[in-house]
């Protein structure tokens, strides 16, 4: 699933310091933030899955520059974003599992079946849906909002932060790179679905960092970032399908201790078609990936 609140525009010199790059990412992923808690309050669709990137996109910079940041505030605000996202995952991975469902559902099974399964997570969703947004329209979020703008206007910096951007920022690059390479050169069509996961999200840190990267470095990161949001879309679509077969895994678990075989067996179809589901994109992945 993309993301509409990303990405950001406008130039900045290569001789300018990299600590304003930093504010600059600090101050755009704030706004970012408080336009997705803008948007749930307003009630809008998607509102919480943006609040939830938003909140990967600035711990992505903040990790990023981590060498950059002095003292031990980015720690703490990485810590209540971290927090935040958490609280919007619930309600988003449900919404997902139930489009796979309605999706991969067909003549074969029990038309009674799967609309007791979809009921069971729409009622799920909404009751997530409401806690995460009790959570984003909450006092804690304010105070996170109010600590974002006062650090952004800001932040206190190392004194490596005064080199310039076009010396610092392809070092940057280049690890979160490398970081993801490493892990990814591991995977195999057998590897554990946790491994690819871990993957999907190093793809996902050096898109952002690319994309962050931009505004300095020009078409080299665009092109960077283009190539890692590929590999994050498959992945993230294999990741998909990996936590709807846990899901439907745990509802045939109940469903059998509630001495219901038979919508056992269904809920056991539907989790094997999600597992299957995951062959062709590992296999599309890598050769992606491995492309000469």
């Amino acid at each position: 699933m993309g993301d509409n609140l990303g990405g950001w525009g406008g130039g900045l010199s290569a001789e300018a310091p990299v600590g304003v790059l930093v504010g600059n990412a600090l101050t755009k992923g704030a706004a970012r933030l408080q336009g997705a808690v803008l948007m749930v309050e307003k009630g809008e669709d998607d509102a919480i899955h943006q609040v939830r990137v938003s909140c990967r996109r600035l711990r992505s910079d903040l990790k990023l520059f981590r060498k950059l940041l002095a003292g031990d505030w980015s720690t703490k605000l990485r810590s209540d974003l971290s927090a935040l996202a958490n609280a919007c995952g619930e309600a988003r991975d449900l919404e997902v599992i139930a489009a796979l469902v309605r999706e991969t559902a067909n003549s074969e099974d029990d038309e009674e079946h799967v609309e007791t399964i979809l009921t069971t997570l729409t009622l799920g969703l909404d009751r997530a849906a409401k806690r995460s947004a009790e959570v984003v329209t909450g006092e804690s979020t304010a105070e996170l909002l109010q600590t974002l703008e006062v650090v952004a206007a800001a932040p206190e910096l190392k004194p490596e932060a005064s080199k310039p951007c076009g010396e610092v920022l392809p070092e940057l690059l280049a690890a979160a790179n490398e970081t993801f390479t490493q892990e990814a050169d591991k995977l195999k069509p057998w590897t554990v679905d946790d491994d690819w996961h871990e993957v999907r999200l190093l793809a996902k840190r050096v898109r952002y960092a690319a994309d962050t990267s931009a505004a300095v470095l020009g078409d080299e990161a665009k092109a960077t970032a283009a190539q890692a949001a590929k590999y994050q879309e498959l992945l993230g679509q294999h990741q998909d399908h990996c936590a709807a077969a846990d899901a439907l895994t745990a509802m045939a678990a109940d469903a059998a201790a509630q001495d219901d075989p038979e919508l056992s067996f269904t809920l056991g179809r539907l989790t094997e078609r999600q597992r299957a589901a995951r062959k062709p994109l590992r296999e599309e992945f890598l050769s992606l990936y491995h492309r000469p």
